[in-house]
């Protein structure tokens, strides 16, 4: 073997040969843009959503259908007691008692008298009217009041004691008020009167 070829058979020992792959090299190009932002995804089209019919919007203008007047109350339960003149106040003291009884919170309830104030009345009345109105206005306690009174009065419960009339007052105006003050109604009097006045059956 000459050096010649011992220089060439050291060399190829040296260097491993670097297998080339075969086909044509791709040659990097330019990167990619990036994409535009996706618009944000409505919260009923999210995933998290339940699929179903979307909530309706605001009402077109001219496109609202009449509804029912909700401002009209109900009409009120009206229930007649009996009681005369001497024992009407205390007839009207047991219609409070069973409201109570039954569940009725006593700042939903209202005592109404036609005639003279009912003696309660009298009693809150010796503190101020400053004091008297507040307490029809915190709504804490039963609440007793004479007609026509100087303010409007409604609560959940009323009792109303037909006491007589001032000389000279509109009875079946005063009357009807008082049957319109609550959704439930308890008239305590003469009840053929009372029927008289504002046709209540």
């Amino acid at each position: 073997m000459t050096a010649e070829n011992t220089a060439d058979t050291t060399s190829a020992a040296k260097t491993p040969s670097v297998p080339r792959p075969s086909g044509a090299v791709p040659k990097p190009g330019p990167r990619p843009k990036p994409s535009p932002p996706k618009p944000a995804v409505p919260r009923q089209a999210s995933a998290g959503a339940k699929p179903g019919p979307a909530k309706p919007g605001p009402p077109k203008p001219g496109a609202t259908k009449p509804g029912p007047d909700l401002s009209a109350s109900p009409t009120p339960r009206v229930a007649l007691i009996p009681a005369g003149a001497d024992d009407v106040f205390d007839v009207a003291d047991d219609a409070v008692d069973a409201l109570l009884e039954a569940g009725t919170e006593p700042g939903a309830i209202l005592v109404l008298t036609t005639g003279g104030p009912h003696p309660w009345q009298q009693h809150e009345e010796t503190f101020g009217a400053a004091q008297y109105w507040r307490q029809y206005d915190e709504g804490k306690d039963v609440f007793y009041a004479s007609l026509p009174a100087s303010r409007p009065l409604r609560r959940a419960a009323v009792v109303v004691v037909v006491n007589g009339f001032a000389e000279g007052a509109d009875a079946g105006r005063i009357l009807t008020s008082a049957l319109t003050a609550g959704a439930s109604v308890t008239v305590c009097g003469d009840v053929e009167q009372v029927r008289a006045l504002t046709g209540v059956a």
